[in-house]
This record gives structure tokens, C-alpha cells and sequence, in this order.
């Protein structure tokens, strides 16, 4: 299947469509986790070697999370976060006010961690960081938001 090439627009990268918007945790969703509501984004962000603060697009493409996710069917950052921001069914609290976004996979779990920023044209919640996880993995942190469906 072919894929659009990846582009970007100022430090954003944009969706297979061209949209600045990869999802959003909407209003009622905002209200159960009692956070603010907002668009979800994913800047071309930076990689430094073992830095803390690293982010975004570069963040997640480093050579071993690639590696990680072309075993599940990913060729770039976009694509994957696209897929887990557009469809997550379940959100965790994550550390320092971040939200781990959870889409359930039969193998794997797909996470994006966000965080919401003040933006001079609103605010959003931006992607920190994206990988495939072990279906545990999300055991440990405290659940905030789980689609119905998905629960026992």
C-alpha cells in the first residue's frame, strides 16, 4: 500500500491528509479525566543522543523504535501516531501531567504519550513520544478513560 510522503508545515508535521490535527480528546472524554480538551499534534520535535527532553517525530523515528514499529506495519512516526491518536481506546495518567493513550492490539498495545501546551493559537496536546508495548506495560500506571467496549 502506497503512503503519501511524510510533510510538514512550520514544526508540525501534518496527517496522511494534510491536517495539523492527528486526534483529540474531546470535551466528554475531558470531563471524565478532568483534563482540558484539545486537539492532539506531533511537532518534528528533537533527538540528542541520551538528552532529557527529547520529543516528536525525530524522538520517535530513532533507529530502534523504527525498528519496532515496521514489526507492526509502520513505515514512519505519522503513520503511527496517526493510527494510536485517531483510534486509542483507553487513556492512562502518565508522569508529570502527561496522558498515555492507549489503542489495544492483538500482539501489542500502541501507545502515544501527550501533553498538553499553551499555543499562541490554542492550545493542544502535544506528542511526546509513540512505541508498540507489551500488553502489561500499561498495568502499572493509574487508568483514567477506557472505551466500553473494551471493558471485561
Amino acid at each position: 500500500m502506497d503512503t503519501p510522503p511524510v510533510q510538514h508545515i512550520g514544526e508540525f508535521v501534518l496527517t496522511k491528509n494534510g491536517n495539523l490535527d492527528f486526534g483529540e480528546i474531546p470535551s466528554e472524554i475531558a470531563k471524565i479525566i478532568r483534563r482540558q480538551e484539545g486537539k492532539i499534534r506531533l511537532r518534528i520535535g528533537v533527538e540528542i543522543d541520551n538528552a532529557t527532553g527529547n520529543y516528536g517525530e525525530k524522538h520517535i523515528e530513532r533507529p530502534e523504535r523504527m525498528e519496532a514499529l515496521k514489526k507492526c506495519g509502520f513505515i514512519n512516526a505519522r503513520d503511527f501516531i496517526e493510527d494510536v491518536c485517531g483510534n486509542y481506546n483507553a487513556i492512562y495518567q502518565g508522569k508529570n501531567s502527561s496522558l498515555i493513550l492507549v489503542k489495544t492490539n492483538v500482539e501489542k498495545n500502541h501507545i502515544a504519550i501527550v501533553k498538553l501546551i499553551p499555543y499562541e493559537n490554542g492550545d493542544f496536546y502535544d506528542v511526546l513520544t509513540g512505541y508498540p508495548s507489551r500488553k502489561s506495560g500499561k498495568n502499572k500506571k493509574p487508568l483514567l478513560w477506557q472505551c466500553q467496549s473494551e471493558r471485561p
